[in-house]
């Protein structure tokens, strides 16, 4: 970079020689606010014989001596700003951003507002290096330089750099963005468009005049494009959203679910969300409003026939875990379908009725667990019973005026708390046969679960002393291990349980085994309802 070219008057300190010449490379020694170099560091560097090579063409020199002088302090805040400044006269403006970032956390208040002004300088040139190749980072440059000036303002209000700097990249963005919306605007009335070209060009000359307009709102070519291209997008996305939505719908097969045949919604519910974000562009038009309206009615109704559909297949799926997921699966279509029309009674009648299914089924898994458990040694009736009230706290959520249901709930509850307080009591007595520490631990641990269950369904001073008990243990076994440098299951191995068995612990408490589904919509994020305003945005 040549160091000694004329400085044009609008860039003010912008240019590389205006700039250093207004702000100059540090002494490191005896700056109010900033730690003192440490003796033999940065303190036998001296900037007056640096300065002539930064601003003489030759700043790679200094800012080897720099560097140099970092390795051996690298946190001195002096030393980064003045770095930061030999990166930028040597064009290296990545690197000067971050000793910037660097010399700003470290150092006191002074340096901290040199750097925030120099990082909107670096932010600027950045900015203008990618103009050709990627306006977008332009853009977003630009903005993040004037967050720097403004920042940079708030420590020195009256600091005329800053904000002669910041006035001139301001009018330098806001002819940047103006510019570039309006060229977009015309692209989108080019007839040769397809409609979701004409919505990206539009979409891309709506956020570019808003941009402008949120910088300037005064600016009187930002506001009436703004205006004009909100109007012109709302139009062709409620245009393409009601062409979407008057689709009839076509059968989807998955030919991994074959016995399953569905509604592919997805083009509805694209032209909902475009009729969604036309909506919200423009508020007060009232055929969008009615063509939304006529939209989410329709893809309330098929979420319906959807949600129906899994109910048949219900009745014909002999299996309980199957059966629950596919219900499941149809009440959330149902409560998508009254997302879309509040108070819609099909949806209301079909969620009413999958519920009512769904709570019978849990109901019969909980008390047909509740009695295999009579059978079962005690860390299985554990796990049935603990499973049977899951169940029938899950069918009384659904149904919560079934007299039946609060009696088997206290009764299984009981017979849980029984279990749990035996198991407990079996596990902290130690077994005939010589246990290693790695089994007494096991055995601890499942002790102290089991009491830990206990303490969560029917709490007593009985079982909190027992528990405390336990704790004691576990806590004397765990440092002894740890004075012994073993830890009980490394390298992958599982714990050996009582009795000398591998595996899992004595009992798994935990939910049944419907859990709910998590329907995937990809491309859905956003700050719009549509991919065709959403895409290719990073949110």
């Amino acid at each position: 970079m040549n160091m000694n070219m004329a400085c044009p008057k609008s860039l003010a300190t912008l240019g590389a020689t205006c700039l250093l010449a207004v702000m100059p490379l540090h002494s490191i020694a005896g700056a109010e606010g900033d730690p003192t170099p440490k003796p033999g560091t940065g303190r036998s560097l001296d900037m007056t014989e640096l300065q002539p090579l930064v601003t003489g063409g030759k700043a790679a020199e200094a800012l080897l001596q720099l560097e140099a002088a970092l390795e051996r302090d690298p946190d001195n805040a002096r030393l980064l700003y003045n770095h930061g400044v030999a990166a930028y006269a040597a064009g290296r403006l990545e690197d000067a951003l971050v000793s910037f970032d660097r010399a700003e956390t470290s150092g006191g208040r002074k340096i901290a507002t040199l750097a925030k002004f120099q990082k909107g300088n670096a932010e600027f040139r950045l900015g203008e290096t990618s103009r050709r190749s990627n306006l977008d980072e332009t853009i977003a440059r630009w903005k993040q330089s004037l967050d720097n000036y403004k920042d940079a303002l708030k420590d020195k209000p009256d600091d005329a750099r800053a904000s002669e700097n910041y006035r001139f990249v301001r009018s330098r963005l806001l002819n940047l963005l103006v510019e570039d919306g309006k060229k977009h605007q015309q692209k989108a009335k080019d007839p040769v468009n397809s409609p979701s070209q004409k919505i990206e060009n539009l979409r891309n000359a709506f956020e570019k005049f808003s941009d402008a307009k949120q910088i300037d709102p005064d600016h009187a070519e930002a506001s009436k494009g703004e205006q004009e291209s909100r109007e012109e997008l709302a139009k062709e996305l409620a245009k393409e959203g009601k062409r979407l939505a008057d689709q009839p719908l076509r059968q989807r097969f998955n030919p991994r679910e074959p016995a399953l045949p569905d509604f592919d919604t997805k083009p509805l519910e694209e032209g909902v969300g475009m009729l969604e974000d036309a909506n919200r562009l423009t508020p007060k038009d009232e055929p969008i409003q009615k063509d939304l309206a006529e939209a989410k009615q329709k893809l309330a109704d098929a979420d319906v026939q959807r949600a129906q559909r899994y109910m048949e297949l219900e009745e014909r799926t002999p299996w309980t875990r199957e059966k629950l997921a596919v219900l499941r699966m149809g009440r959330e279509l149902t409560e998508k379908a009254l997302d879309q029309v509040p108070n819609y009674k099909p949806a209301e009648q079909t969620r009413d009725e999958i519920n009512r299914r769904l709570a019978q089924i849990h109901e019969d898994e909980g008390d047909a667990l509740s009695e295999q458990a009579k059978q079962m040694n005690l860390e299985q009736q554990t796990m049935a019973l603990s499973q049977a009230l899951d169940h029938f706290q899950q069918a009384n959520e659904l149904q919560p005026n079934q007299p039946q249901l609060p009696p088997k709930m206290q009764d299984t509850q009981e017979r849980l708390a029984n279990s749990l307080e035996k198991l407990a009591d079996q596990l902290m007595q130690t077994p005939r046969f010589q246990e290693s520490m790695e089994q007494q631990m096991a055995r601890l641990e499942g002790a102290d679960q089991a009491l830990s269950e206990l303490m969560g369904l029917k709490p007593s001073p009985e079982s909190q002393q027992k528990s405390e008990q336990v704790g004691q243990q576990l806590d004397a076994l765990r440092k002894k291990a740890g004075e012994q440098g073993q830890k009980p299951g490394e390298q992958g191995q599982p714990m050996p349980m009582p009795g000398g068995q591998m595996g899992q612990m004595p009992f798994q408490m935990g939910p049944p085994m419907d859990q709910r589904p998590r329907i995937n919509t990809p491309g859905a994020k956003g700050e719009w309802n549509s991919k065709a305003m959403n895409s290719g945005k990073d949110y």
